[in-house]
Parts: structure tokens; C-alpha cells; sequence
């Protein structure tokens, strides 16, 4: 092309409208929602409870939206239950549990009444759920429905999708966010019926499922349960048992809710008996994307929800979950295990920190022990072991060691980490930023107000020093706690705050208890406590 034909007007009209055009459609392009790690700093505290309470039933119900997509794996060999009024393998997708207690509500065997009555009372004359609709007959003569309780057991690993959470909850709060907005692609169901829409949404996830390469979806209601695809794949059935008639086809009394709950509860920890492995290297959060999770709910803001997101962006989410579920699994970290090792070290340390009834004395000692593992003390005149330590600031180092202390295990397996490990990673360093900055802010305040026990006056009575401070340090730890909102702060605790339950472990402890394990107070543990452990120590 010649130099003047360039600079027709022309062409170069042409030209400038192609690149309008060009531009426009770039700007009406929708972006793309993707993963970002400002975005799982900003919602640290949520990822960080949700691994803590995956595959628990007690932050499980605690924290009941959930919004994680985690690959899991039932080992070979576990053992599943199947309640229902049938005796032989379903035929399509069905519900199994985890305890028997859980599978036994649903294995109950009735009375049918005569054909055209309907003997069952209403939930509102007798406050009680009916569970089922008695089938007509023909004569008068007595029939009965038989329940029947399956036992399966998992002839290979069983792959599943967990979504945590109370995802059971057949509820309008948030519990189906992650099934009917976005595995569904929001495909809610105005009028549930009877069976709370679970038969429809149970076909279409298990379709979904079946092309992901998953036998089924893992949630929890009160108890962990899985929506089993084909019962043909997987499991073996390997005891049948016919349930006993009872006459009334009331919830109670052949459901007896009180050991249904018990069984679930001996779960808040986890499932135990190694039933499940979560992979958390493959975990996707909703909290990962720059969503809008507000509640449309006034009366719930405390809710997060995925009803205020788009279609495009659930489906963006929808992509993301399958591109992570249908790859290898990965297991490189267990996330969950470092979780749990902030949590045992700093809960009952910041309940006491928090609490405006602790002693002083107390608070002193848990906020000094709490930091002093991350301070490099400052060498003195008369050492004789001293090292050099080029560059060092005692507050900057001490505040890094803290953030990082419980993730150094998870470093070694660095060079492995995918997209959703440094995600995590991103969350659980911001958390602990938190934690270990309120810590050392709050020895900072207590330092300067020489918070070290009590005084006395000229009359020689009792005072306390730097109560202003002593405050505004419980202050600082009363919100760290708000921002955290861990789980475990919710749950009735067996001693106090400044008490711990103790039996004798060597070196010591005392006769009473060995004998009588009970909550001691903080001022009678102490390294004279003894008398149990044979020779006394104490004495040699």
C-alpha cells in the first residue's frame, strides 16, 4: 500500500469507525468473575471457618450457608445406611447416611388405615411432622407398610462433591445457594411440595455428577448424608433389616429424636472412624470471587447468600467448580490440620483475653505466653552464648514468626501448591496477621500501662495498675473474637475460662485427680500439685 493511499480520508474513516466498532464490543464484553486473592483476604474469616467446620457437625450447623465445593473421598470399605420402605436396591438416585440412627427415621414400617380414612393427625392438632401419606385400599382388612434399614458398604473409594455447610437444609435462608444457584444454575423452586423439591433437584445434580465423573453429592442436615446416583456402582448391600409396626404415622414415636441427635452429635468433631477425606488442595469457595453476597433479607444480614449475584457470575463459579472437580485429586495439604492447630492454640487463650471477669494476673500470664514463643529476646551484657543477629527488629520479626508459625509445615509441599492452596494460603496468613497483631498490639498497651499484677497504696491496701489499659487490651480482643466468630466460642464449654479439666499426667497430679477429674482454677495448677505418681517427685 502506497503512503498516500494510508492517508486517504477515506480509508482512514473507515479505519476509525472499524476501531469504534472494535472498542464497543470490547467494552460491552462481560468480564469473566475469577478467583482473586484481594478478594480472599477480604473474606479470610469466612474461608478460615469454613475449613474448620468441613465435615463437622458442629460448625456445620453453626455456619449453616456454606459456600465451598470440596472433591471428597469415601474409602473402600465404609459403611452407609439406607432407610426406605423397600427391601431391595433403589433403582435410582436415593439418600444415605452416615449413622444408623439417621437412616433409621426414614426405615419406618405403619398400619395403613382402611380405604378412605385418613387416621394420621395433623402437624398442627399434634405439633409433630407427618413423614408419610398412608396408601389406600381396597377392603377393610388390616395392611401394614414395612420399613426396611440397608447396610451398604463401599467396594472402592467412592468419589463425592461436598458442599458444606447445612447444604441439606431444605430451607429458603441460603442452605441450597451452591446446589440451586449454582450447580443448578439458579433453578430454584418456588413451590417445593411434599418432597421440598429434592426428587427434581436431586436428578439434575446427579446428572451433572455422573459427566464430572462424582457417584454422588455429600451434605449435612442433622447428620452427614449422600445423594447416591446408582446404587448399582460403588456399594455392596450387605444386610437388610425389616423395621417393627407401629401404629400411628406420626414422626413419633418409632423416630425417637433424642438418640437420632445423640448419634449426630458424637460428630461435631468429624465423622471419625477415617470415613471421609476432604481434599482441601481442590477446594473452591464462593468467597474466592468478587461477588455480591449480601442477604436480600433485611431481618439477616449476618447471612451470607448467592441470590444477589448474577446468572453469569454463578455460572462463572459453575465453570471454575468443574474445571477443579473433573482434574486429578490433589491431597498436596491437608488445610484443615493447620486450622486446627490455631484454633486449640488461641481460642480458650482469647475467650480468657476477652472476657472483662478474668483476673488480671491471668490475663497477664495467657497474653505473655502467647507471645513470648515469637520474641527473640534482646541479648544482655553478661550473656555467654551470644549470636549475632544482623538486620533484627524484635516487634517485625516476632510478628512474622506468629503469622507463619502453624503454616510451616504446609511450606514443604510449596513447589506443589495449586491456584486453590495459594487461595487458602492467602486467607489463613491474613487471619493470623489479625490474631498476631492484636496480640502484640494489646502487650504493647499492657507494657506501657505497667499492667503486672496489683500495688498497694500508702495505706497498704490493694490497687490495680493500668486498669485503662488492662480495658482497652480486652477491648481489642473482644473485637478480634467478633471479626473472627470461630465455631467453638458457641459451643457450652465443660469448664470455665480459668479453669481446665485436669487429671494426673506425670509428673503431676494429685490422688484426687487421678480419681475425680474436674475443672481446677488456674491458681491451684501449679508445679507443687502432686501426690498421685509414685515416687513423689516432689520429695527427692
Amino acid at each position: 500500500m502506497t503512503r498516500s493511499h494510508m492517508s486517504n480520508p477515506a480509508v482512514m474513516m473507515l479505519r476509525a469507525l472499524a476501531c469504534l466498532m472494535l472498542c464497543g464490543t470490547l467494552a460491552s464484553a462481560r468480564k469473566v468473575v475469577l478467583p482473586d486473592h484481594a478478594t480472599a483476604r477480604k473474606n479470610s474469616k469466612h474461608i478460615f471457618n469454613a475449613i474448620d467446620s468441613a465435615g463437622r457437625q458442629w460448625g456445620s450447623a453453626i455456619h449453616h450457608n456454606g459456600f465451598s465445593f470440596i472433591p471428597t473421598v469415601i474409602p473402600k470399605g465404609t459403611l452407609l445406611y439406607h432407610g426406605g420402605q423397600s427391601s431391595t436396591l433403589p433403582p435410582t438416585v436415593e439418600w444415605m447416611a452416615f449413622e444408623v440412627e439417621h437412616a433409621e427415621a426414614f426405615a419406618f414400617s405403619q398400619e395403613l388405615p382402611p380405604s378412605g380414612q385418613n387416621e394420621r393427625a395433623t402437624a398442627d392438632d399434634q405439633g409433630q411432622i407427618p413423614l408419610h401419606e398412608p396408601r389406600s385400599s381396597s377392603h377393610n382388612e388390616t395392611r401394614y407398610e414395612r420399613g426396611y434399614l440397608q447396610t451398604y458398604r463401599a467396594y472402592r473409594d467412592v468419589n463425592v462433591l461436598y458442599l458444606d455447610g447445612m447444604s441439606a437444609g431444605k430451607t429458603w435462608m441460603g442452605t441450597l445457594d451452591t446446589q440451586d444457584l449454582v450447580l443448578r444454575e439458579n433453578q430454584s423452586i418456588p413451590d417445593w411440595g411434599p418432597s421440598f423439591g429434592e426428587r427434581e433437584r436431586s436428578v439434575q445434580i446427579c446428572s451433572l455428577l455422573a459427566d464430572w465423573g462424582y457417584d454422588g453429592l455429600m451434605r449435612a442436615e442433622i447428620g452427614f448424608e449422600i445423594m447416591y446416583c446408582d446404587f448399582s456402582s460403588g456399594v455392596d448391600l450387605v444386610a437388610v433389616k425389616r423395621s417393627s409396626i407401629h401404629q400411628t404415622g406420626l414422626l413419633e414415636p418409632y423416630t425417637n429424636i433424642f438418640q437420632w441427635s445423640r448419634a449426630v452429635a458424637e460428630r461435631y468433631d468429624g465423622l471419625g472412624g477415617d470415613r471421609v477425606r476432604l481434599d482441601f488442595s481442590s477446594l473452591v469457595s464462593c468467597y474466592f470471587f468478587p461477588i455480591d453476597m449480601s442477604n436480600p433479607d433485611p431481618e439477616r444480614p449476618d447471612l451470607h447468600r448467592l441470590a444477589s449475584a448474577s446468572i453469569d457470575e454463578l455460572k462463572d463459579i459453575k465453570r471454575h467448580v468443574k474445571a477443579v472437580a473433573t482434574t486429578a485429586r490433589r491431597f498436596t495439604v491437608n488445610w484443615q490440620a493447620a486450622v486446627d492447630l490455631i484454633t486449640a492454640r488461641y481460642a480458650k487463650r482469647l475467650a480468657v483475653l476477652a472476657n472483662p471477669d478474668s483476673p488480671t494476673e491471668l490475663f497477664k500470664t495467657e497474653l505473655t505466653t502467647a507471645t513470648q514463643t515469637y520474641i527473640d529476646a534482646s541479648p544482655e551484657p553478661g550473656d555467654i552464648n551470644k549470636r549475632g543477629r544482623e538486620g533484627w527488629n524484635e516487634t517485625r520479626d516476632a510478628l512474622l514468626a506468629c503469622e507463619k508459625h502453624y503454616l510451616l509445615p504446609t511450606y514443604l509441599d510449596q513447589n506443589r501448591w495449586g491456584a486453590q492452596d495459594w487461595l487458602i494460603h492467602t486467607a489463613l496468613r491474613a487471619v493470623m496477621s489479625d490474631i498476631c497483631s492484636t496480640l502484640f498490639l494489646a502487650k504493647s498497651v499492657t507494657d506501657q500501662g505497667g499492667i503486672t499484677g496489683r500495688n498497694h497504696d500508702a495505706a497498704g491496701g490493694d490497687v490495680p495498675l493500668g486498669l485503662d489499659q488492662l480495658r482497652e487490651a480486652r477491648t481489642l480482643f473482644d473485637e478480634l473474637k467478633k471479626r473472627l466468630n470461630w465455631s467453638t466460642w458457641r459451643r457450652p464449654q465443660l469448664c470455665r475460662t480459668d479453669e481446665v479439666l485436669l487429671t494426673a499426667m506425670w509428673p503431676w497430679g494429685s490422688d484426687e485427680d487421678h480419681w475425680n477429674p474436674e475443672c481446677r482454677k488456674h491458681d491451684v495448677v501449679h508445679s507443687w500439685r502432686g501426690g498421685y505418681w509414685k515416687p513423689d517427685w516432689r520429695y527427692r
